[in-house]
Parts: C-alpha cells; sequence; structure tokens
C-alpha cells in the first residue's frame, strides 16, 4: 500500500460541456461508464495499484454529500439482487464498493482559481505525501489492468522520487495541452516543439506540494492577479526555479503505451464514443451488447 501517496481527484466544475448527460447531476464522474460510472472506474484503478489515501476536491458541499451518497456501500441492495438470482449485478454493485480501509476525505475548491489550488485545498487535508493528480474524465485503460498505466507510472516514481511525471500521450494536436521544453512545461502552446499532450494522471513529488503550499499562503494576492487560472503548470515551473532544479527534481512525460486506450470523456461526442466502448469492452454484458449492435447495424 502506498501510504506516503495522496490520489487527489479534481471534482469540482459544473460539467456543461457534457450537457445534457451531466444535467442535474454533482459531477460528470458520476456518469455511468459501461456497467458503472466514472467515478467508479477511477477509484477502481487506484485501488487495485494499492492506493487508499484519497481525496475529492469538489465545488461544494452539496457536491461532496452527493458523491459521499453514491459512494456508499449498499449490502442491503446487493443482497436483495442476489437472493433474486441477479448475482451478476449484485457483484457489478458489489465492485463499486471501496475497501474499508480506504481513507477518503473531501475537501471544497470554494473558488475557481484553478488546477494548482485544487492541489493546495488538497494538503490542507493530507500532510508531507506525494500526491498524484487525476482528473477523472481522462480515462487510460491498459491492456493488462495487473500491468497498468498507474501502476507503471507509480513504480517509475518510485525509483526516483525527484521525478515530477507527466502522463504524455503522443498527438498531432498539443494545442490544449501542455508539452514539455528544456525541463519546463508550456500550457497550450502555439508553436510546439514536440507533439507529447500531457494528461493526468501525474505524480508530483510532496517537496512540489510544500513549495505550492507555501506560494499560494504568502502570495495569494498576486496569484489571483495573474490575469489566468492558477495552472498545476505555473506550479511545477515556480517550483522548478526556486531551486528545485538545483535539488535535482526534472519534469518527465511518462509515455502511455501504445497498447494503453486514453478515452477523453471531457465532452458529449467523445464521452459517447466512451460509453460506447466501455458498453462493448469493459461491460460484464458485454456479449448482449455486441449481439444488440449487431442486429441494429443488420437492420
Amino acid at each position: 500500500m502506498y501510504d506516503n501517496v495522496e490520489f487527489v481527484l479534481a471534482c469540482g466544475g459544473l460539467s456543461t460541456r457534457n450537457y445534457p448527460h451531466s444535467k442535474g447531476i454533482a459531477h460528470k464522474s458520476l456518469m455511468p461508464f459501461g456497467d458503472i460510472r466514472l467515478i467508479d472506474y477511477v477509484l477502481g484503478e487506484i485501488i487495485r495499484v494499492g492506493g487508499r489515501h484519497i481525496t475529492l476536491v469538489c465545488s461544494d458541499n452539496e457536491t461532496i454529500e452527493a458523491f459521499k451518497k453514491a459512494l456508499a456501500r449498499d449490502n442491503k441492495t446487493a443482497e436483495k439482487l442476489k437472493n433474486k438470482n441477479r448475482t451478476e449485478i449484485a457483484e457489478v454493485l458489489q465492485s463499486t464498493f471501496l475497501p474499508d480501509d480506504t481513507d477518503l476525505k473531501f475537501v471544497i475548491q470554494d473558488k475557481p482559481v484553478g488546477t494548482a489550488q485544487v492541489l493546495y485545498c488538497a494538503s490542507t487535508v493530507s500532510h508531507n505525501r506525494h500526491m498524484v493528480f487525476i482528473f477523472p474524465d481522462d480515462i487510460i485503460v491498459s491492456k493488462d489492468e495487473n500491468n497498468s498505466h498507474l501502476k507503471g507510472l507509480l513504480e517509475a516514481f518510485m525509483a526516483d522520487e525527484h521525478q515530477i511525471l507527466i502522463t504524455g500521450v503522443e498527438k498531432e494536436d498539443v494545442s490544449n495541452n501542455s508539452i514539455l521544453t528544456n525541463n519546463r512545461l508550456i500550457e497550450k502552446p502555439k508553436n510546439p516543439a514536440n507533439h507529447i499532450g500531457g494528461y493526468s494522471p501525474m505524480v508530483l513529488p510532496k517537496e512540489l506540494i510544500a513549495s505550492l503550499k507555501k506560494e499560494w499562503e504568502t502570495n495569494q494576492e498576486q496569484i489571483l492577479n495573474l490575469g489566468h487560472e492558477w495552472f498545476y503548470v505555473d506550479a511545477i515551473n515556480t517550483f522548478l526555479d526556486n531551486g528545485g532544479e538545483a535539488q535535482g527534481f526534472f519534469i518527465k512525460m511518462y509515455l502511455k503505451h501504445n497498447e494503453d486506450l486514453l478515452l477523453d470523456t471531457g465532452a458529449l461526442p467523445l464521452y459517447e464514443q466512451a460509453q460506447l466502448f466501455a458498453l462493448l469492452k469493459l461491460s460484464r454484458f458485454k456479449e448482449q451488447n455486441r449481439q444488440m449492435v449487431q442486429q441494429l447495424l443488420n437492420d
């Protein structure tokens, strides 16, 4: 178990890019993904690699309460399903239950200042741990779940805890990503020097988190007057500029394996494609789903 790692999920925002699917729900990560929900898939990945310290950063108390209700165990319903011989459905439901030793925390980001502030908010409830920062609409489906992208990312980091590891994806258009150039990150490059875009999950050393926390607490007014959001990119570059690089810290893009699939579910058409993939490839009922799709195509 990774006792020295906090897994931080950004669960704020209005999720309007996923309307109407996300309309009326607390957060887009509660939308279906095959048999389960996006949040269940992400949490399941964390639990499988041995993560137990998890913080969800939400926009308000109502969202926190919705997540608590959504993630609560429902043993009574699971037992009813089994008694009615709906064992497969009961097992799917139980797969969403978190282990008893899960340290699940919630914190509010009351102002949408940016992704770096999400990390600051998480640092107020998780002390002196490295952080794995995850946007739950970035889904990486690994060919072998026992050797997942997240597992490889963590193992690479533990081999040298001075690394700042960003999930790197080779793509033609990186205009909406961060890229790595000369050991610094550039957000949304206009003239990219390479075509490896940054995604989550990313691993951030505890020293960087401490630097970020100090920066917010001492320069909050200046950060708010930046004229743009305070991105994780800003916090990383500031840390390196203010002595992190001299201490041996460096950024590295940890490339997604070619056989792993990145599903960006952050907008309506992309989410629907991801949902189709999950129903036809990941679902407990994928054979029935495929037969139905085939029948529809034949018709």
